[in-house]
């Protein structure tokens, strides 16, 4: 499974990932009912929808993800992250973010790093990527490892940096982020 996901700053999207932030933080997880996680699409509405007039795209696949899968969660960090990194005046949701993803000894281990590098180390770079996506690699002795790969810029400009993320499987927590190649 990959996800895979463009960002590009939005007006209001740093406010709407941190009042969905605020939601996360106010109910705790064991009242949470996530429901079915079966990764099977839902029903179609029983009214038929409106003929598409010729040469129009059908639109994009829906994207869904089990909250309890390891590569999903680094999924949803990074998706959250790069938005919050891309707004300005953020740092708060961005702590927070880290606070509720990351152990506290990687947090430790990336202000340190960011210190040396004045750079950011969830991104390990001084800006934001236009794009992310996330593979699942392995797992092993409690612990699951996925590849994120950042892109930075467009079309011909674009590039690609590669991280080696690993989360612990009982806690579900982010515990390293280093670079791959």
């Amino acid at each position: 499974m990959t996800h895979t996901r463009n960002s590009s700053p939005r007006a209001g999207r740093a406010f709407l990932v941190a009042v969905t932030f605020a939601g996360l933080a106010a109910v705790p997880a064991s009242a949470m009912d996530y429901g079915s996680t079966t990764g099977t699409p839902a029903p179609a509405p029983e009214a038929a929808a409106a003929p598409r007039p010729a040469g129009e795209r059908p639109p994009g696949p829906v994207l869904d993800g089990d909250p309890g899968t390891p590569a999903t969660r680094v999924a949803h960090f990074y998706a959250a992250y790069t938005d919050v990194a891309a707004a300005p005046g953020s740092n708060e949701t961005a702590k927070a973010l880290r606070s509720f993803y990351l152990t506290p000894a990687l947090q430790q281990r990336l202000a340190d790093w960011e210190r040396r590098n004045e750079a950011d180390g969830v991104l390990r770079a001084q800006n934001s990527p236009t794009a992310w996506r996330v593979t699942p690699e392995g797992s092993g002795m409690g612990s699951t490892w996925a590849t994120v790969r950042l892109t930075w810029g467009e079309g011909q400009d674009r590039r690609y940096t590669y991280l080696k993320v690993t989360t612990q499987l009982e806690s579900g927590k982010i515990s390293d982020i280093t670079e791959k190649y």
